[in-house]
């Protein structure tokens, strides 16, 4: 495969020719311009093909530790219309002198051929975050903590450390996923192998949010298999879900921990993509960073996130 390095970004990599085989990917028509490849089994992003011209440009993420460029400067590309900036706060560099995305799609966040088929339409409210995907077909919201938010419980004490490296179990029952006064959940970026390959990018970001405060767009309780959401057991006990039509990641959950349910940040449809109206982000440190492959990029992100910490 010959590979052709751009400055930076989670679709790094642009190929010198068309992939010789597609089998096992699910093309999603972003736009009349963008396609996106990603797996059909667990909803790992791998191409995204751009038109005219059919260039193609890969998931950073999926490339073995070989392969990995070095990352020796980090530009933004349309980090404005995140609304807060998004993960740039959190990963120093420059806004790029590109206009557009490299991605640039149509105006409209519906796929060309298909609507949602949820019929109520949420919008986020102080009390209410509308989440979904690109295309639609996984849509929820989440509510505020609330006394039910206590009930959820976790094995080990906090989303950092991992708990089998010595960190030890969690005997008081710590509810560390609630912050500021219980009034706020936390986010966290996490490096480890598995988020890494399930989704394609190297750099995940989750939000802790109590079952009991996720529901279906229509209101009901949160159902893993609700609209064109497909499950992925990453390992046993273990399960991710995604979207079926367009890929996107959606939650990461556990036998161990079933109350407690990790929601993928980019989902949320908050003021501001980093949505601090309901998160508080862990800055001290990255998830299983020791897992990293790209490990120039992961020391700007440990940089960006004390720089982060002081300002807030």
């Amino acid at each position: 495969m010959s590979l052709q390095q751009l400055s930076n970004g989670d679709w790094a990599i642009i190929l010198v020719h068309e992939p010789p085989n597609l089998d096992g990917l699910q093309e999603y028509q972003q736009s009349k311009h963008v396609s996106r490849f990603f797996c059909r089994t667990c909803g790992a992003h791998v191409f995204a093909r751009l038109q005219p011209g059919g260039q193609f440009l890969v998931a950073s993420g999926l490339l073995a530790a070989e392969n990995v460029p070095s990352v020796r400067a980090v530009e933004h590309w349309k980090s404005r219309d995140t609304g807060d900036g998004g993960l740039s706060a959190l990963l120093p560099g420059t806004e790029s002198t590109v206009t557009s995305c490299r991605l640039s799609s149509s105006t409209s966040i519906e796929s060309p051929d298909r609507e949602s088929t949820n019929p109520v339409e949420y919008t986020s409210t102080s009390q209410h975050l509308h989440a979904r995907c690109l295309c639609g077909g996984v849509e929820f919201y989440i509510t505020k903590p609330d006394a039910s938010s206590l009930q959820a419980s976790s094995p080990w004490p906090d989303l950092l450390v991992p708990y089998y490296t010595g960190s030890g179990a969690n005997p008081n029952d710590i509810k560390w996923w609630l912050r500021d006064g219980d009034t706020k959940y936390i986010a966290g970026t996490c490096v480890c192998n598995s988020c890494r390959l399930s989704s394609g990018f190297p750099i995940q970001t989750w939000a802790f949010v109590p079952r009991s405060n996720i529901f279906n767009a229509d209101g009901s309780p949160l159902m893993f298999n609700a609209g064109t959401m497909q499950r992925h057991t990453s390992s046993p006990g273990v399960y991710r879900e995604f979207c079926s039509s367009c890929g996107a990641t959606a939650f990461w959950h556990c036998d161990e921990r079933p109350l407690l349910i990790d929601v993928s940040v980019g989902l949320l449809q908050a003021n501001g993509a980093r949505a601090e109206d309901w998160l508080e982000w862990a800055t001290d440190r990255i998830s299983f960073a020791e897992m990293a492959v790209q490990h120039d990029l992961i020391h700007i992100l440990e940089e960006g996130l004390k720089i982060y910490s002081k300002r807030n």
